[in-house]
């Protein structure tokens, strides 16, 4: 059971990065910036903005390009869609976590009304209950599954920020572009 949950966590886990080449607006410098690791922003744009987590410098002078790497993951990927399967995942998902609080309102409802509340709707109630933790493992499996297929057969993707509520990654093998939701 633990190997499942190591193995379920490393699916989950985003490999940041940034290999798009960026242009410095101080040297003039065009060409792949430096990456120094990332680092959490509080400050997430919803809508048509991006949030970039990578700390991307210029090699020549060492400015920062957080703003210029935004301005590309725009330029980059709001042409790019979602995945038809990633769109019907968190349609169902959507579907299963509205879906079973009306199913449990039912059960009770049911319950009071046919008069078997009792061992009966207990047993129903724990029932349902215990089907929301396996679909939402189920539902995170599956998303990520996404990130863990490419043509090119050695998927490699690394995350790249926001684009609004979507999730930017680039293939290191192919360079193929993949934008998921959640």
């Amino acid at each position: 059971m633990m190997a499942f949950f190591k193995q379920y966590n490393q699916r989950l886990q985003h490999q940041h990065g940034w290999e798009v080449e960026l242009d410095c607006p101080v040297c003039g410098n065009h060409g792949p910036p430096d990456y120094a690791g990332w680092t959490p922003d509080s400050g997430t744009c919803f809508g048509t903005g991006s949030t970039i987590f990578a700390n991307v410098c210029c090699p020549r002078c060492g400015q920062d390009l957080k703003q210029q790497a935004g301005e590309k993951l725009i330029e980059l990927f709001s042409h790019v869609p979602t995945p038809a399967r990633n769109r019907c995942l968190v349609a169902l998902f959507i579907g299963i976590l509205v879906g079973l609080p009306l199913l449990l309102c039912a059960v009770i409802w049911a319950g009071v009304q046919l008069g078997w509340w009792g061992h009966t709707a207990y047993l129903a109630l724990t029932g349902l209950s215990l089907l929301l933790p396996p679909a939402i493992f189920w539902f995170n499996w599956q998303i990520h599954g996404v990130r863990h297929r490419c043509d090119c057969g050695r998927p490699a993707y690394v995350f790249m920020g926001l684009l609004g509520r979507s999730y930017c990654y680039r293939c290191s093998t192919c360079g193929k572009l993949l934008r998921l939701q959640d």
